[in-house]
């Protein structure tokens, strides 16, 4: 063997046995995130995808962006519980086989009565229905 190949053992070099690799940790962003694949366009809560009442929403989303989850979540921006759901709306989850989403149905109050309905998941708001009169999940009147 000749002098250039010299094996010099790592403990020599105080190097270890094996290559460690850093990974920075990867911080789970809890940033919203929106998804419009899953608007449904049609039914009694249509996507107005193209009309004036689809910019005053993604402005609002936008408005969203910079927030968490946590400062989201609240008494306007909040999960939906089955029993709130108009016959209309759990008719229409029923037709497009989102029946088993209902437990993570959540509403963007917009201004006034509009509503912007989406499944929460995994800090993804899939966008499925413009409720621009309050009827997915209608209020009830106080002293009425």
């Amino acid at each position: 063997m000749g002098k250039n190949n010299k094996k010099v053992p790592n403990s020599a070099t105080n190097k270890p046995d094996r290559k460690n690799v850093k990974v920075a940790s990867q911080k789970i962003e809890s940033k919203p995130v929106w998804r419009f694949s899953t608007t449904d366009k049609g039914g009694p809560f249509p996507w107005p995808k193209g009309q004036e009442q689809e910019l005053a929403i993604v402005s609002k989303l936008h408005d969203f962006d910079s927030m968490d989850w946590s400062e989201i979540k609240g008494k306007q921006h909040h999960f939906l519980s089955y029993s709130c759901l108009s016959k209309e709306a759990k008719d229409r989850l029923k037709t497009l086989e989102l029946d088993d989403e209902v437990e993570n149905l959540f509403s963007f109050h917009l201004q006034g009565k509009p509503r912007i309905i989406a499944i929460y998941h995994l800090g993804q708001a899939k966008l499925l229905w413009y409720d621009p009169e309050h009827k997915v999940c209608p209020s009830k009147l106080k002293h009425t």
